[in-house]
């Protein structure tokens, strides 16, 4: 079905395959090779290397490094797991880039429809672009998160999609299907001052570098929360990940980058996850590589541990405890919900649900600290949306 869009893998693939130990993680992988191409209904896990970077305005598009990281990352020891995995290949790239996004959406809505989760690895970070299209042919609303040092909304060549504006594009859409926006990681002297006023006007959210850097553990709501987790490598300091489009000397250190990808890999709702923005020419020593390899073992990791807690109809009475926040000079009230077997905490502004309630619009994933603000009266940003969505 999807042979046409790969590149088969190469005879050192095949030949370094051979020679891995049954604990490895490429050792019993299926991936497309002259023989045949590999089984999508026998996958959990479908990898998508994607070596395009002419939304970033380069035309070196270097299939060699996508080999480096699959070595440096089958070689890793898998943990005790037992999903399916397959490898794609390299998706051929087409005469213009938007052939490129065609192709990507294609392949990523028909790993949807049938329950298979796409990792992406890709060039640059306008990739996540045609990801998001995937998502359309669900009808349903989409939250993206992407992890990055800037917010990607407005770019001086606008009409053209880029990777630095890539986000203002899927907010342009029409019909537009996002739901929410989350930025992780931002860098204010970075951003422009008018993208941070579209974000609040829009009611997205945001947060900045050094409260992660504080406290890492106010990450997992916001991915709690996310349909799309898009990582983009220039947001990891250079000192850690030199290898990436726009290396700098701030960002995010790397553990950081991959207590975060656990997070997105533990999340009951993420369901694709991209990687983007390597420059392997920037890499002499491949520490990016193995980094992005060590990114990815630890999704996998979170994704081994999910555990389909998110409060439904069934559950909401029966699995949480409810807490009642009443709103200072106002009629209204927070309910939180604490998952008595989790200990992840939800909040709301809602108190009776119904069969009919979508859960994910009127339930948002939150913090033990967010109650614990909620209850002495300072509000965190989180809960605060809640309260500019009712009046907006």
């Amino acid at each position: 079905m999807f042979s046409n869009y790969f590149e088969p893998l190469t005879e050192d693939f095949i030949s370094f395959q051979s020679q891995l130990n049954k604990n490895q993680l490429g050792h019993n992988l299926n991936y497309f090779s002259n023989k045949s191409f590999p089984d999508i209904d026998a996958a959990d896990i479908a990898f998508i290397f994607v070596p395009d970077n002419r939304g970033a305005n380069k035309l070196n598009n270097d299939t060699v490094s996508y080999l480096e990281i699959r070595k440096s990352f089958y070689r890793l020891f898998k943990g005790n797991w037992n999903f399916r995995m397959l490898d794609l290949g390299n998706l051929k790239l087409g005469d213009d880039v938007k052939d490129t996004y065609f192709a990507l959406t294609d392949i990523v809505s028909n790993l949807l429809s049938q329950s298979v989760f796409p990792i992406i690895i890709g060039g640059s970070n306008d990739l996540v672009y045609p990801v998001y299209r995937a998502y359309e042919s669900f009808s349903r609303g989409v939250n993206l998160l992407c992890v990055d040092s800037k917010f990607d909304l407005i770019d001086e060549d606008s009409l053209k999609i880029s990777s630095r504006n890539f986000v203002g594009h899927i907010i342009k859409q029409d019909p537009n299907h996002l739901s929410n926006f989350i930025n992780l990681g931002y860098q204010s002297y970075l951003c422009q001052n008018d993208e941070s006023h579209l974000l609040e006007k829009m009611l997205f959210e945001s947060c900045r570098l050094g409260d992660i850097r504080d406290n890492i553990k106010e990450v997992e709501p916001y991915m709690r929360n996310a349909d799309l987790v898009s990582f983009d490598l220039s947001s990891i300091k250079q000192g850690d990940a030199p290898g990436t489009s726009q290396p700098s000397p701030n960002g995010l250190e790397a553990h950081h980058s991959c207590a975060i990808s656990r997070y997105a890999g533990v999340s009951d709702r993420v369901s694709s996850f991209g990687i983007f923005e390597l420059d392997a020419s920037k890499d002499p020593t491949n520490q990016t590589l193995n980094l992005i390899s060590q990114i990815i073992w630890y999704f996998l990791e979170g994704w081994s541990l999910r555990t389909n807690d998110y409060p439904s109809a069934k559950t909401i009475n029966v699995n949480y405890q409810k807490y009642l926040i009443p709103v200072r000079e106002s009629d209204l009230q927070f309910v939180f919900y604490k998952s008595k077997r989790t200990g992840r905490w939800w909040v709301s502004s809602c108190l009776e649900f119904d069969k009919d309630t979508n859960y994910k619009e009127k339930i948002i994933p939150c913090s033990y600290e967010d109650y614990l603000n909620t209850l002495s009266g300072d509000i965190p940003k989180r809960v605060y949306r809640i309260l500019k969505r009712l009046s907006s």
